[in-house]
C-alpha cells in the first residue's frame, strides 16, 4: 500500500463534516487530536446502543439479551447507587465473572460517574484485600467465589457487599434484593469527558499491581479510533485499487467483455450479523474495551463464556454465526490447532486474531490457512492506552509477519526513544512510546510511577522495538526481558518465534537462566502435541537453523501441559521461570548433598 493512498485516506475520512472529524482537545497541558463526534461520555455511548435496541447484545449459555434490556437493566444499578448516597468520583468494585451483570454494573456504574474498579478476578485473597484498600472502594459486587476471599475482611474493610449468582450470605445483599423494583430510567446526571471512568489493574505479572484510572474522554476516543482506522484502511485499499484499475484499464476492459459472456452466478446470501466471543475476563481492557464497549456503536452480538474452553468456542462460532474472534494470539492458535476442528461450521469467521502479546509468523499462517483465509490480524496496546496503538492484518499482515502495525490513524502516534530519551529513526532499537488522547490519566496513589511512565503525552512502555520506514512497528522484547549472555543481548520473543516454527510446537516462553560464567543462558519451556517425541536436543539443531548457536536454548523444558498463563490469558513467562529456577536450586542443592 503506497503511503500516499495511505494519506489520502486519513486526509479524507478525518475531513470536516465526515463522521470521524478531528479537532484539537488539551488535556491537562498537553495537545491531542481527538473525534468532534466522540461520545460524551461512556453514558451517550449506551444511549446510542437505544437506536438498534431489539438486537441481541449479549448472550450467556441459555440467557440472551437486547441492547434495550442491558440498558433498562443498567439504569436499575444506577438508581440504586444514587440512593445508597453514591456521588460522581466514587469507587465501585466488580470482581466476578464474565455474568451479565458484570456489564449492567460497569454500565450503571459510569453512567452517573462514579469510577468502576474492575478488580482481577484471579487475584490471591491478599491481592483482593490490597486492591480493595488501595482503591478505597466501599461498595463491591462479586460472585461466590470472590465472596469467600473477602468473607472475613468485610467489616474491617467496611464494605457493603452485593453478591451475584449465589444464595444470601452473611453481611452482603444479594443482586436481585438489590435491583429489585428500582426505577428503569436512567437518572440524569452531567458527567463531563475528563471525569475518571475506570480503574484497572495492571494483570498481576509485575510483583504490585497498579491501578490505572482513565477518563471517558480517553475511552468514547478510543473506541472511535478503531472505528476510524479501520475506515482509514478500507479507504486506503480501494484507492489503490482505484489507481490500478486505471493503471490497467485497457486489459481489465478485455476481461470484463469476456466475462460477460459467461453464466452470471447466483448472488450470495446476506452476511451474518457482526459477533464475536467475549473471550477475555471483562477486568481486561481487552475484554472490556476492545470487546465489549467497542459494540454498542455497531450493534454487535457478544457471546460471553464462564471461562476459556477451545471446544467451546468452536461450538459458539458454529452454533451463533460468530463472525469475528479477538483474544490473545495464543487463543487463536489453539482454535486452529484444536484436533476436532474440522467437525465444526466456521464459514461464518471472517477475521480471528489477537493482541497483547506477539503473534509468531507461524501461527498467523496456521490462522490463515485453517480459520481464516486473509482475515487474519494482531495489534499492540496496554491498559493504559485503552488496548488502542497499533494493528495489522490482511495483505500487510502477510507482507510483515512480524509487524504488530501502524499506529491507528488519525489520533496515535508511536516514536522509539533511546537511553537518554533522543527520538529514534527508523530501524533504530529503543524503548517504544504512545501519544494519543485515549492515554490513561494516571497510577492510582502513585504520582512518581505516573512521572516515569506518561510524559508529555507520551506512555512509556516498557516494550523495546523499532519502526521501519512505512511506521510499521516491531517489538523485539520487553524492556526487562532480554537475555544478555556473555555481553550479547537475546530477543526472547526472536527465539519464541523460532520454535513457533517446529510443527510439534504448540506453546513455548522463553527466558533468562542465571549463568556463572555467561551471566545468563537461554532457556524455553515448550509444550508439544500429546503424542510428539520431540527432544530437547532435536529441538535445539532445528532452532540452530534459524539462529546464531548463542541465541538457541542450552535447556529446554518440554512437555503436553498447556503452559501456565495471566488472568488475561497471556503465558505467563514470571511465573515459567520462576519455577524453573526453583528446580534447578532444588537439583543443585540435592547433588551437593
Amino acid at each position: 500500500m503506497q503511503s500516499n493512498d495511505y494519506q489520502t485516506a486519513i486526509r479524507e475520512i478525518t475531513a470536516k463534516g465526515q463522521p470521524y472529524e478531528t479537532e484539537t482537545v488539551w488535556v491537562g497541558n498537553v495537545e491531542y487530536l481527538g473525534f468532534v463526534n466522540a461520545p460524551r461520555n461512556l453514558c451517550e455511548l449506551y444511549r446510542s446502543a437505544l437506536n438498534h435496541g431489539d438486537r441481541e447484545f449479549y448472550v450467556y449459555e441459555k440467557e440472551r439479551y437486547t441492547y434495550e434490556s442491558a440498558w433498562n437493566l443498567a439504569a436499575q444499578v444506577a438508581n440504586r447507587l444514587r440512593e445508597q448516597g453514591c456521588v460522581p468520583g466514587d469507587r465501585i468494585g466488580i470482581s466476578f465473572r464474565n455474568y451479565p451483570e458484570w456489564i449492567w454494573a460497569f454500565m450503571g456504574i459510569t453512567s452517573i460517574g462514579c469510577v468502576a474498579v474492575a478488580m482481577n478476578a484471579w487475584w490471591s485473597d491478599e491481592e483482593m484485600v490490597y486492591g480493595i484498600r488501595d482503591s478505597g472502594l466501599k461498595t463491591l459486587i462479586v460472585d461466590q467465589q470472590r465472596y469467600d476471599q473477602i468473607r472475613d475482611h468485610i467489616d474491617a474493610l467496611g464494605l457493603y457487599v452485593i453478591t451475584v449468582r449465589t444464595s444470601l450470605q452473611p453481611r452482603s445483599t444479594t443482586w436481585e434484593s438489590w435491583v429489585q423494583g428500582a426505577s428503569t430510567s436512567m437518572p440524569e446526571v452531567d458527567v463531563a469527558p475528563d471525569q475518571s471512568a475506570t480503574l484497572l489493574y495492571t494483570s498481576g505479572s509485575t510483583a504490585h499491581p497498579k491501578g490505572v484510572l482513565s477518563t471517558h474522554l480517553a475511552i468514547t476516543n478510543a473506541l472511535l479510533g478503531w472505528e476510524a482506522g479501520g475506515a482509514i484502511g478500507w479507504r486506503a485499499m480501494q484507492l489503490r485499487r482505484l489507481r490500478e484499475l486505471a493503471e490497467h484499464a485497457e486489459e481489465l476492459q478485455l476481461a470484463a467483455n469476456e466475462n460477460s459472456q459467461r453464466t452470471t452466478e447466483p448472488p450470495q446470501p446476506n452476511p451474518p450479523i457482526p459477533s464475536s466471543i467475549l473471550s477475555v475476563p471483562l477486568f481486561h481492557v481487552t475484554g472490556l474495551t476492545v470487546q465489549m464497549l467497542t459494540s454498542f456503536r455497531s450493534g454487535r452480538k457478544l457471546v460471553g463464556m464462564y471461562k476459556w474452553d477451545v471446544e467451546e468456542a468452536l461450538r459458539i462460532i458454529q452454533e451463533e454465526q460468530i463472525t469475528s474472534f479477538n483474544g490473545v494470539p495464543t487463543m487463536a492458535w489453539e482454535l486452529a490447532q484444536s484436533p476436532n476442528l474440522k467437525k465444526y461450521d466456521l464459514t461464518s469467521l471472517q477475521s480471528a486474531g489477537g493482541g497483547g502479546a506477539p503473534m509468531a509468523p507461524e501461527q498467523a499462517r496456521q490462522i490463515d490457512r485453517k480459520l481464516a483465509k486473509g482475515g487474519q490480524g494482531t495489534g499492540w496496546g496496554m491498559t493504559e492506552t485503552q488496548g488502542l496503538a497499533t494493528s495489522i492484518g490482511g495483505e500487510p499482515f502477510r507482507e510483515r509477519p512480524r509487524s504488530c502495525g501502524r499506529a491507528i490513524p488519525p489520533i496515535v502516534r508511536v516514536k522509539a526513544i533511546g537511553d537518554n530519551g533522543e527520538d529514534l529513526g527508523p530501524g533504530e532499537t529503543g524503548e517504544l512510546c504512545i501519544w494519543g488522547i485515549m492515554n490513561f490519566q494516571e497510577y492510582w496513589n502513585q504520582s512518581e510511577a505516573t512521572a516515569e511512565t506518561l510524559s508529555d503525552g507520551w506512555v512509556l512502555t516498557g516494550d523495546i522495538g523499532h519502526l521501519d520506514e512505512d511506521g510499521y512497528v516491531y517489538i523485539t522484547d520487553r524492556k526487562k526481558d532480554i537475555v544478555i549472555r556473555g555481553g550479547e543481548n537475546i530477543g526472547c520473543q526472536e527465539v519464541e518465534a523460532v520454535l513457533y516454527e517446529h510443527p510439534d510446537v504448540l506453546e513455548c516462553s522463553v527466558f533468562g537462566i542465571p549463568d556463572e560464567r555467561l551471566g545468563e543462558t537461554v532457556g524455553a519451556m515448550v509444550c508439544t502435541n500429546s503424542d510428539s517425541k520431540l527432544s530437547e536436543s532435536e529441538l535445539q539443531e532445528f532452532a540452530h537453523e534459524h539462529l546464531a548457536r548463542f541465541q538457541v536454548p542450552e535447556r529446554i523444558w518440554i512437555g503436553t501441559k498447556r503452559l501456565p498463563r495471566t488472568a488475561s490469558e497471556k503465558i505467563y513467562k514470571r511465573q515459567i521461570r520462576e519455577e524453573v529456577l526453583r528446580t534447578l536450586k532444588q537439583q543443585a542443592d540435592g547433588s551437593n548433598d
